[in-house]
């Protein structure tokens, strides 16, 4: 999954080029749970609580390769969403990050189940998200 910080918020949320971000306003994790309200991740870095951005799911299941060798995956579920529970669980830094969904009512109400599924179908592949270009995927 990948985090992008919301324009309002990159006055106060900005990764420094020594962290494990994507980019200045971009993050990378893994999923844990999906439900009709929100999402819980993990990720390297910190997101304060309130902070709102654009998080976006990948299907697991490539759709091609690019020329660099790396796997190229779609968008399976995007949604705006604001933070609302942060935790460290290790000192790696492991974090994990709850969000809730900025229009719930545009969530299938089993995106848990198809996420699920999703995941089944894609273990082993060992795909990775695309990198972005001004935080947009290649696709």
């Amino acid at each position: 999954m990948e985090f992008i910080v919301a324009e309002e918020y990159r006055d106060q949320v900005r990764f420094g080029s020594k962290s494990t971000a994507i980019n200045e306003y971009s993050l990378r994790g893994t999923s844990v749970d999906i439900s009709p309200g929100g999402m819980g991740f993990t990720a390297g870095q910190f997101l304060p609580r309130q902070c709102e951005g654009l998080l976006r799911v990948f299907d697991p299941m490539p759709i091609g390769t690019r020329a660099d060798g790396m796997p190229m995956l779609e968008v399976a579920f995007e949604q705006r969403v604001k933070v609302r529970r942060v935790q460290m669980t290790s000192h790696e830094p492991t974090y994990f990050i709850g969000v809730s969904f900025a229009d719930p009512d545009n969530v299938d109400p089993d995106i848990g189940n198809r996420m699920m599924l999703l995941k089944e179908a894609g273990d082993g592949v060992g795909a990775m998200p695309p990198t972005p270009s001004q935080g947009e995927p290649d696709a």
